[in-house]
């Protein structure tokens, strides 16, 4: 019995036991640095979203657009005139540019209304060099080149006669038409594109 009495003497059973300390987390000094770091550029994101939502909102000033002005050169026919043997039409050039160096003509007319069909140069040039002349009195078709001669200054007018169509009608009455071709161009000095930005045919009565 004495026995059993320094046991429960030396380890009391309702004597309380300290539980283990719970260990306590520590941030160390790199990771606080690195969320101050994120924080801050998330702050910076935040104003930068702001700034651009502003100026976005704002009513931005508008740019004028400059349109590209166009030279324009037109070649027309004109209002065919009769005479005791056949009717003449003058080809014209009106043009906003300078230094023309050659001209080709492409048109059509109808064989089955026209005849005798010719084409000479005008007066635009003075002493023209004929590069080409073609006329097929069956399909109705004209192909008529001119220019400048080597040696010779381009052609500065911006107005003048560059051909003459010369025909006979077969018809004593009815109604006649001379176009032109897409082929046909103008060319100036220094470019070897044409420059031709309209060209206009005719649509003319007989017998009047």
């Amino acid at each position: 019995m004495k026995n059993e009495e320094k046991i429960t003497q030396q380890n009391p059973i309702n004597e309380p036991v300290n539980p283990a300390p719970t260990p306590v987390e520590t941030k160390s000094p790199e990771g606080t640095q690195k969320t101050l770091i994120l924080i801050g550029g998330l702050a910076l994101i935040t104003i930068i979203l702001l700034i651009a939502a502003v100026f976005v909102g704002l009513p931005q000033k508008s740019t004028p657009k400059t349109t590209p002005v166009v030279l324009k050169t037109i070649l027309n026919i004109s209002k065919p005139v009769a005479s005791s043997s056949a009717y003449s039409a003058d080809i014209t050039l009106t043009t906003e540019r300078k230094n023309v160096t050659a001209v080709q003509l492409e048109l059509t007319f109808d064989p089955k209304v026209l005849t005798q069909v010719d084409i000479k140069s005008g007066s635009y040039f003075p002493d023209p060099v004929i590069l080409s002349k073609k006329i097929d009195p069956l399909k109705g078709r004209i192909t008529y080149i001119l220019g400048i001669g080597l040696g010779q200054k381009p052609i500065a007018s911006n107005k003048g006669t560059i051909a003459v169509l010369s025909f006979t009608p077969l018809l004593k009455s009815g109604i006649a038409t001379i176009s032109f071709l897409p082929t046909s161009r103008l060319t100036v000095s220094g470019q070897i594109h044409t420059v031709l930005t309209s060209a206009h045919g005719i649509i003319f009565s007989l017998g009047q």
